[in-house]
């Protein structure tokens, strides 16, 4: 079933529901398969309750300030009663550039990106009306995604909350039982972590409407600088992505690369998901970077060196604006992408800035187990502040 929900009239304000297509049903039992993918050893989460799926258009904005439309996969619990249940919104970890490296189109039987549809039914049956933005730019000929844009991504996270609050009023959704409650979480792994925090910073600014209660970030990486320097491959694609926003004059590949890897990184971006490219481009920051540039990244001396991408890193970092939003972050003891000392030293600054956040270390997990392993501890701390309780302020070594 499609519906076309802006032809009933409504103003193309981000956040506008632009079409909603219907999905499959899934039971307790079913989801409870697909987790066991995704959990691989850890303990399966419980699923409550069953979950209806839909597929949405909706209205957004780039970091420019342009129009633009982004695609989610909405997955809504179906309780036996009328209940008002929490928004979460999620982030994804990395998965490319290119339109067929969106999230939505991971198919895990064949290369696993995440299995993040697993994940989203898991939040939903634990009763979260649960929304998965593919990021600005999936899906859209005009631009490649807005990799690591703190605008893009911040803007894209809190429009999808608004479009999951209207889908209650289109007539897909204004018969269902769950409902929307005035609080929302955003969540997310990896890049995702620093979109969740991107939407607490510009909430206030953007859409001080969209209640949100809280922020969490899985193997969470919001300094773009510590990026580059604890996982070089990603580099690249931010790189790119800068250029693309701000100009080739500005923001110059091959200024920071060495040739063998500035030469085609247009062919590259456009053909590498995660799973390519983790592997075409080298771990070891003197294989990648350029001397002069790897030097000025590691010697502090970037703002020196090279301001213009030093300004724009500073400015897509994300979470330290001081917007209070409460945080829960899952960090794995052997996470090689987002290290364990960077994410303590995220968590101090977060603090210092206003914001009470839990911070639980999880003991020998990588960063691709983060999620099954910190599941629990994301739907316990979401479920407490939902109920109304205190944002804890700890630190928890799990």
């Amino acid at each position: 079933m499609l519906a076309t929900v802006a032809a009933a009239g409504w103003s193309l304000a981000p956040g506008q529901i632009l079409d909603v297509q219907e999905g499959a049903l899934f039971s307790p039992d079913q989801i409870r398969r697909e987790a066991t993918l995704l959990f691989e050893g850890f303990p399966d989460p419980e699923p409550a309750l069953p979950v209806a799926t839909f597929r949405l258009r909706f209205r957004s904005t780039d970091a420019d300030g342009s129009d633009a439309t982004v695609y989610a996969q909405l997955f809504v619990p179906i309780p036996d009663t009328r209940r008002s249940l929490p928004i979460m919104v999620f982030g994804s970890g990395t998965t490319g550039i290119g339109d067929h490296c969106a999230p939505s189109r991971e198919q895990p039987h064949l290369v696993r990106w995440g299995y993040y549809r697993a994940n989203m039914l898991a939040y939903a049956s634990r009763g979260f009306i649960t929304i998965f933005p593919d990021y600005l730019g999936f899906n859209d000929e005009a631009r490649p995604q807005r990799y690591f844009s703190k605008l893009a991504e911040g803007y894209a996270m809190l429009d999808a909350a608004r479009a999951a609050f209207q889908f209650f009023e289109t007539d897909a959704g204004n018969a269902r039982p769950a409902r929307p409650a005035r609080q929302v979480f955003t969540n997310g792994y990896s890049q995702g972590g620093h979109a969740a925090f991107a939407a607490a910073d510009l909430l206030q600014d953007y859409a001080p409407e969209v209640p949100l209660v809280g922020a969490i970030g899985i193997g969470t990486t919001n300094d773009v600088a510590r990026l580059f320097r604890e996982g070089p491959p990603y580099a690249p694609y931010i790189m790119y992505t800068y250029q693309q926003l701000y100009g080739s004059e500005e923001i110059d590949p091959s200024r920071y690369l060495r040739d063998e890897y500035s030469g085609d990184l247009d062919d590259v971006v456009a053909r590498m998901c995660v799973d390519t490219f983790q592997r075409h481009f080298p771990w070891e920051a003197a294989g990648l970077f350029r001397p002069e540039f790897r030097a000025a990244l590691f010697g502090g001396t970037l703002s020196e060196r090279f301001p213009a991408l030093a300004t724009r890193i500073a400015e897509n970092n994300t979470g330290l604006t001081g917007h209070g939003v409460p945080g829960l972050i899952l960090q794995g003891t052997e996470d090689w992408i987002a290290r364990t000392g960077s994410q303590t030293d995220f968590v101090a600054a977060l603090r210092s800035s206003g914001s009470a956040v839990r911070y639980i270390k999880m003991a020998g997990i990588s960063h691709r187990h983060s999620r099954a392993a910190g599941f629990e501890a994301s739907v316990e701390w979401m479920l407490w502040l939902a109920g109304g309780g205190p944002p804890p302020n700890d630190t928890i070594e799990a």
